[in-house]
């Protein structure tokens, strides 16, 4: 029990039990398989768009132009099939944008050292405005078959966007646990003086994280473009910084940086998920969703300092 307590994603995972436990006393049609596989699939491109989300955090920053970035990104994609390219070309298009856009921050922020909270609340409105340009304000319809195959089809009889997020889940959390760059994210995150003077390069390890997030968000509007089917630039994606933002932070991630987990954000996500699900289901108010969310964001930041806290006193009479 003392073991399972200390594990960072403790917290979360037993609010997320409780939910469970709430809405399924509420309405019994909250345990049932199809609203199960309803939350994952609703929640698919806000997986992926997390994990870069986990490692900006990770360093202590932000990206508030996530939801822009997709925003223009499906939007382009729109555009590309709508003057006949293959979808396979205009699904890589796509994901290639999303990187570029990741360089643009990446190169402000990291090389150019303007604060990230200035840069993305700049390039978001920049790349919504694109996108709005390039749609004429117009919705993306009329996607060919192939193309929705990214965001419905199924590959073995599994889902192929579940297939993929999962292999991106698996990816990152590799990457973040046993590779170089991962070590580097959370040394930076945790003291950047500290990291600088052990000889790692802060500004290229930075650049590589907003390039892996904007080419996440751009594998993302994919599978988003695909499964809704239709994309209105001026829109789309317009609450996702926040909703994976919160996610980071619900799922045991500091706005300090240093301190996270891809698991925890993915729980994080889930709980999210769970949370605006159930409330529908039990015929609450939808106003009341944000309302909620934001509660969330303050008790799990909460009891995640207060673990912390208890975390350290212990490694503290441990070396006593």
């Amino acid at each position: 029990m003392k073991r399972m307590l200390n594990i960072h994603e403790a917290p979360i995972i037993a609010f997320t039990v409780l939910v469970i436990v709430l809405f399924a006393s509420l309405s019994p049609d909250f345990l049932r398989l199809d609203n199960a596989r309803l939350i994952l699939d609703q929640n698919l491109s806000s997986f992926i768009v997390a994990i870069g989300m986990t490692m900006v955090i990770l360093l202590g920053g932000m990206d508030l132009s996530v939801g822009a970035v997709l925003a223009l990104t499906a939007t382009s994609v729109g555009v590309f099939l709508n003057h006949g390219f293959p979808p396979w070309l205009a699904a890589l298009l796509g994901i290639i944008i999303g990187m570029l856009c990741g360089v643009v921050n990446g190169y402000f922020i990291a090389v150019r050292k303007i604060p990230d909270i200035i840069v993305t609340l700049a390039t978001m409105y920049i790349f919504r405005g694109i996108a709005v340009g390039i749609s004429g304000g117009t919705w993306m319809t009329n996607f060919p078959e192939g193309f929705r195959f990214f965001g419905q089809g199924k590959l073995l009889g599994i889902s192929f966007p579940l297939i993929i997020t999962l292999i991106l889940i698996a990816i990152f959390v590799y990457v973040l646990k046993f590779t170089r760059i991962g070590r580097r994210i959370y040394a930076i995150g945790g003291n950047g003086a500290a990291a600088k003077l052990a000889g790692i390069s802060v500004p290229k390890t930075k650049f590589a994280v907003y390039v892996f997030t904007g080419t996440l968000v751009g594998i993302a509007s994919i599978i988003f473009a695909a499964k809704v089917g239709s994309v209105q630039a001026s829109t789309a994606g317009s609450s996702l910084a926040f909703e994976v933002m919160a996610a980071v932070l619900i799922g045991g991630g500091s706005i300090f940086g240093g301190i996270g987990t891809v698991a925890g954000t993915m729980i994080g996500v889930l709980f999210m998920g769970m949370i605006k699900n159930g409330l529908i289901i039990s015929k609450v108010s939808p106003f009341w969703v944000d309302a909620t969310t934001g509660f969330l964001i303050i008790l799990a930041i909460v009891i995640n300092t207060l673990q912390r806290v208890r975390q350290n006193k212990s490694k503290e009479g441990d070396l006593v």
